[in-house]
């Protein structure tokens, strides 16, 4: 990152002055900014600034450059799978090529609305069985999406023709496990004082609900879930004045090779979900937030 115009001068000036020797120009240890031997020092400094600059635009364009190339790296496969393609008339993915001009693999007729994933991750799986490779498409389901669930895994369809494209553009040795899988379920346990003041236990309910329902659709794709990050979402909401100690968050992952959610775990600090996203459960439904175990306890403040 290049120095400031003012850095680079008063550098400049402090090693100019350990070197002068001759005593007629002594008069540019003066601090007077129109001294002649001033004035030239800060000339060099823009001079050496603008340099500078420049080979910061050089950096830059050097590293998109690098991280565009292809060479099979994990994110490059995260990104090629936001490129794939499924035709939804004949249930099948589009037909890839070799391009002999350009020496790529790319689709024989590129067309975006054919682009169905939305968000792409990877992750280690091990030293030996190379990486696992997330991915997801948008939720069309209006309802779903107002209770934040904002994503969906692919269809079978849909997976076993992104499996076969990850074969087609994979490196010879590379191990990549694609994996597309319903949202991770979290429920929440804990006892909450409100205002009453000014709401009753329904619309305190409410107004917690839309905070966590706020929160998870800010949730970064496949990053970390935080405990305290639920907490301080619910204190956020109007009106709510505090959330009692001993608040409980679980996880309940889906299992591919069993088809099937797995037992919950609970939240201790952060927690990496299974699919990369999470969802809510009501009672009875699969789209909304699960807050049957909430308690509300109206509190009268002064």
């Amino acid at each position: 990152m290049s120095r400031s115009i003012s850095q680079i001068y008063s550098e400049a000036v402090s090693k100019r002055n350990d070197y002068l020797q001759l005593t007629e120009l002594n008069s540019g240890r003066t601090e007077q900014k129109m001294s002649v031997m001033n004035m030239i020092t800060y000339v060099m400094a823009c001079l050496i600034f603008t340099y500078e600059t420049i080979l910061d635009v050089f950096e830059i364009n050097i590293a998109e450059l690098i991280s565009g190339r292809i060479n099979g790296t994990p994110e490059w496969y995260a990104k090629m799978a936001l490129k794939f393609q499924f035709n939804s008339l004949n249930n099948l993915g589009d037909t890839i090529i070799f391009n002999d001009d350009t020496m790529k693999i790319e689709y024989q007729t590129p067309n975006e609305q054919h682009r169905i994933i939305a968000k792409s991750a990877w992750q280690n799986y091990d030293a030996e069985n190379g990486i696992i490779l997330k991915v997801c498409k948008n939720n069309t389901d209006s309802s779903e999406i107002e209770n934040g669930t904002l994503y969906k895994p692919l269809t079978n369809a849909e997976m076993t023709a992104f499996m076969s494209f990850i074969d087609q553009i994979k490196f010879v040795g590379a191990k990549i496990f694609p994996m597309s899988v319903p949202g991770d379920i979290v429920t929440i346990e804990c006892s909450i004082d409100y205002d009453s003041n000014y709401i009753q236990a329904d619309q305190a309910f409410e107004n917690v609900k839309a905070k966590i329902i706020e929160y998870a659709k800010n949730l970064e794709y496949n990053g970390f879930i935080y405990y305290q990050s639920f907490i301080d979402a619910i204190l956020s909401a109007e009106h709510i004045l505090n959330v009692h100690a001993g608040a409980k968050i679980w996880v309940k992952s889906y299992d591919p090779a069993q088809r099937q959610y797995i037992e919950p775990v609970q939240i201790q600090n952060r927690y990496r979900t299974a699919s990369g996203y999470v969802k809510f459960l009501d009672e009875g439904s699969e789209n909304t937030i699960n807050m049957t175990n909430l308690t509300f306890n109206g509190v009268t403040e002064a």
